[in-house]
């Protein structure tokens, strides 16, 4: 019998697995795609995020094809009106990394590889499970794709199973749990060019009447721009920017275009017997501020520990539960926030919002604590 089946095999799912195996337990992922795909909405690695991703043994290969984000500036009508410095902060890792999540995937895979060559099962489906008698564990079922006509069915007994299959999560449906909570108004448009601004490794947040856009940077000479928009605006990314910021895009040299709605949803508990679910399947938050990847990490460092104890760990798992939910409302929390203040304003109010902002960012006890909550730092309390 394996000790735990992970359903998705992106960061954390793959972190997780990666640690326990390094605790000596048996696991397989199932993964129903074969190719980790080219484009990638998550960026942003958030230092608490480092760490767990130190601790499954593939930081130092993370740092070496990130670029590391030290500092941030906040812009209005052309003027420098706020400044962060994340160098201040504590922990090993004084920045947050920018790294295409497929890379992320790539080095954990690759990680994983290593340490157990049969562990990763690729174009494989969940199909559902069943409960052994005798509270012995989990029947789970899953459809392998050897080809477009070849399918071979897989059914591997488990102590536990695992969700990590995103917001679509087919465990949590099959599993009958809630996922509840509601899409947001606010619509973005995103994409990636050369980068040809004077920023270098910061990041740049545009505050304009008419929406934010961020800006970020990316390795490879890249740069990420992400625009608030109308739903009902068809308009191009790089007239947004144009108009907003004054920057110059290149249509012709984009190398990902993507345009999303933001939502939050999350399930009322992580772990109902020996069924658990942990990052996008478990909860979903803006992804303005770029917490996803690492609240789903930190399930994972959460996690490893409770199912490498063995015998009853009942308590343990709903202790779990209720600490990374609390994290996840304040991650929510701070995503709503972050939405409110890049939406459309009056243009009678900008004068007032740039003054306040330059004002409590002077203030350097003021200035730390914002630093604090866009690295997530507020998590290793």
């Amino acid at each position: 019998m394996l000790d735990v089946v992970i359903v998705g095999g992106g960061p954390s799912g793959l972190t997780l697995a990666i640690l326990l195996i390094e605790s000596g337990l048996r696991v397989r992922v199932l993964e129903k795609r074969h190719h980790i795909g080219d484009h990638s909405r998550a960026i942003g690695i958030h230092p608490p995020a480092l760490e767990v991703l130190d601790r499954a043994g593939v930081g130092a290969k993370i740092l070496e094809r990130g670029v590391r984000i030290r500092d941030g500036v906040g812009i209005s009508r052309g003027k420098l009106i706020a400044s962060l410095d994340f160098r201040a902060l504590p922990g090993p890792h004084r920045y947050v990394l920018s790294l295409p999540q497929s890379e992320t995937v790539a080095i954990l895979r690759a990680r994983l590889d290593l340490l157990d060559p049969e562990a990763f099962i690729g174009t494989t489906e969940f199909a559902g499970f069943t409960q052994l008698p005798g509270d012995a564990g989990l029947s789970v079922r899953a459809h392998h794709h050897s080809n477009a006509a070849t399918t071979c069915e897989y059914e591997l007994a488990t102590r536990y199973l695992v969700g990590a299959d995103g917001t679509q999560s087919s465990v949590r449906t099959t599993a009958g749990r809630k996922f509840t909570g509601e899409p947001y108004p606010d619509h973005y448009v995103m994409g990636d060019y050369p980068d040809t601004t004077e920023f270098g490794s910061t990041a740049a947040l545009f505050l304009h009447h008419q929406g934010i856009i961020e800006s970020f940077p990316m390795p490879g000479g890249l740069r990420r721009w992400v625009a608030w928009i109308s739903p009902t605006e068809d308009r191009a990314l790089g007239d947004l920017v144009s108009l907003r910021t004054g920057y110059i895009l290149d249509e012709s040299t984009r190398t990902m275009l993507s345009r999303f709605r933001a939502a939050r949803h999350s399930v009322p508990q992580l772990a109902m017997g020996r069924v658990i679910l942990i990052g996008d399947a478990a909860h979903e938050v803006s992804p303005i501020g770029g917490q996803g990847m690492a609240l789903g990490l930190l399930d994972a460092a959460a996690l490893a520990p409770i199912l490498a104890t063995g015998g009853d760990n009942r308590a343990l798992l709903k202790q779990f539960s209720r600490e990374r939910l609390s994290a996840v409302r304040v991650a929510s929390r701070q995503a709503h926030l972050n939405m409110v203040l890049g939406r459309p304003s009056p243009e009678r109010l900008i004068d007032f919002r740039d003054r306040a902002f330059g004002a409590l960012t002077a203030i350097p006890m003021i200035r730390t604590a914002v630093a604090k909550k866009f690295t997530m730092d507020w998590t290793r309390g």
